[in-house]
């Protein structure tokens, strides 16, 4: 808001002042008068049609409801930050030849100031209410809309009807998420008012269902100086499902405890159940002589008593998702962790199940705003249900995971062993840690030289100090969601494994 009022304050205040010190120099000269015959003009007609415009912004939002939502100091807001600095350094050049009588200064001060005032009411007057898109229409399309963690996303971006005035260019700017590609890109005055489609790859996927940021829209003149109201259009949706990765020494994930694995007799009558036939055999039970095939073969025959085959292990799968602290770190470590928590999950059900064990998936996630345990049995037909439970799943903080525990033997997938589980040996940890899957990476703005090509808006100061902030705050987050994801937490327990997803593999220590 302070820039903002800056901004619209530069629109005026310099020119007036600049206006006031000619006015008021003790020696008018030549010099001085034709200052304050070029500068009053022109201040008088850009402070009248700026004037005018913010009026008529009233109005309209007066008789029409849906202008309401308008933000008059909005679509006030014309200067870019170059033009702002344009118009006090014009300004000060003309305060500087009527103090000191120099009239090349003078000169150059008022070119700047006459510049700045033409492309302002240029501006005023071709960008109407400020509203970049004026009747065009912009869609977003993701494609694929369902893909894999890893893969290529394509963005296509379809401009029609998008008028763009003479001397100004189109800038559209915008990326899925926090984790993900910036798109930018910029349409001239040639494509007005047709009908374009742009391209670019905004990949790789990053794991989970994303609602996409709205683009951001602005026309701004061929001299960087004056611009639109910035405009929001064409949100989107990606759905990115965790890609699932194979498990070594998936052999040691069995024989824990978790089920049966001989036969066991049923316990029946000797009377009861389909069985086979055999002859009968001393010390056999005469119960089971089958009376009608003995008299029809000629011998004593006995029903023999089946079995229950071999048992197949049963085992829970629980994910934990409880970090209530995730929500206020502006790190990417959070979802990042969550991440290989999610692929170690997926890699070790799918393991186990080619083994014939039994799974069965469990976490806490959110349904229609609140977080409920799921549940889904994993079977070979069921992992696409699977992967799109693995990218619904986020960080919450309302079902802690011993919640999720039952009697059952039961693996947890978690970034720690937190220590209010009971010490049972059916209770077998999976624990991912944090520190050797996510890795800050920031990258400074580079000192001594300009990042982008020589003009390009970002390479200001005020914007590469805005960047090494933003890099400060993520390294201290960063910090923090260290520390809190390793409070309350346990050394693993022996029999517990330590896993790192590594490529398209998932590696297991065993804890000995």
């Amino acid at each position: 808001m302070a820039k903002r009022t800056f901004r619209i304050a530069s629109l005026f205040v310099p020119q007036m002042l600049a206006w006031i010190v000619a006015l008021n120099a003790p020696h008018r000269d030549e010099l001085t008068r034709a200052v304050s015959l070029a500068l009053g003009p022109i201040w008088m007609a850009m402070a009248g049609a700026l004037l005018l415009r913010t009026i008529a912004l009233v109005v309209a939002q007066r008789k029409d409801p849906d202008a309401a939502r308008i933000d008059v100091a909005e679509r006030v807001d014309v200067l870019t930050s170059s033009g702002a600095a344009l118009a006090w350094f014009s300004s000060f050049a003309v305060m500087g030849a009527v103090s000191i009588g120099w009239a090349s200064l003078g000169v150059i001060g008022v070119l700047g100031t006459g510049v700045l005032d033409l492309v302002v009411l240029y501006a005023l007057a071709v960008l109407g209410n400020g509203d970049p898109i004026r009747g065009g229409v912009v869609t977003r399309k993701l494609t694929p809309e369902s893909v894999t963690e890893g893969d290529d996303v394509i963005e296509e971006i379809a401009f029609s009807d998008v008028r763009i005035p003479i001397g100004y260019r189109l800038f559209v700017t915008g990326r899925v998420g926090p984790r993900w590609a910036t798109s930018r890109h910029v349409l001239e005055a040639t494509d007005s008012e047709s009908d374009v489609v742009l391209e670019s790859e905004v990949g790789p996927a990053v794991r989970g269902e994303h609602d996409a940021e709205p683009l951001e829209v602005w026309l701004e003149d061929t001299f960087g100086l004056c611009r639109s109201a910035i405009g929001h259009v064409a949100p989107a949706r990606v759905t990115v499902l965790p890609k699932v990765r194979s498990v070594d020494k998936k052999q040691a994930l069995l024989g824990e405890g978790l089920g049966a694995r001989v036969a066991k007799p049923k316990k029946r009558l000797p009377t009861e159940g389909n069985m086979d036939l055999r002859e009968y055999r001393q010390g056999d039970d005469v119960r089971r002589i089958h009376w009608q095939r003995s008299l029809a073969t000629g011998q004593v025959v006995v029903r023999v008593p089946d079995e229950i085959p071999p048992d197949r292990p049963k085992v829970r799968l629980v994910l934990d998702t409880y970090f209530p602290d995730a929500f206020a770190l502006s790190c990417d470590a959070p979802a990042e962790t969550l991440d290989a928590l999610v692929a170690v999950w997926l890699g070790v059900a799918r393991a186990l199940v080619e083994k014939g064990v039994r799974v069965t998936l469990v976490t806490a996630a959110h349904q229609n705003g609140q977080v409920i345990p799921k549940r889904l049995e994993m079977t070979r037909r069921s992992a696409a249900q699977a992967q799109a439970l693995g990218a619904h799943v986020t960080w919450q903080g309302a079902i802690q995971t011993h919640e999720l525990f039952t009697d059952e033997a039961t693996f947890v997938v978690s970034h720690g062993v937190h220590c209010f589980p009971p010490n049972d040996p059916k209770f077998k940890w999976i624990v991912v840690v944090p520190g050797e899957v996510t890795v800050p990476m920031w990258t400074l703005p580079p000192a001594g030289r300009a990042p982008f090509p020589l003009g390009h808006p970002e390479n200001r100061w005020s914007h590469r100090t805005e960047e090494v902030r933003k890099i400060a705050i993520a390294r201290m987050d960063h910090e923090r969601a260290m520390r809190a994801m390793h409070t309350n937490v346990a050394p693993p327990p022996p029999g517990s494994f330590i896993a790192v997803p590594a490529g398209d593999e998932i590696r297991l220590e065993a804890v000995r």
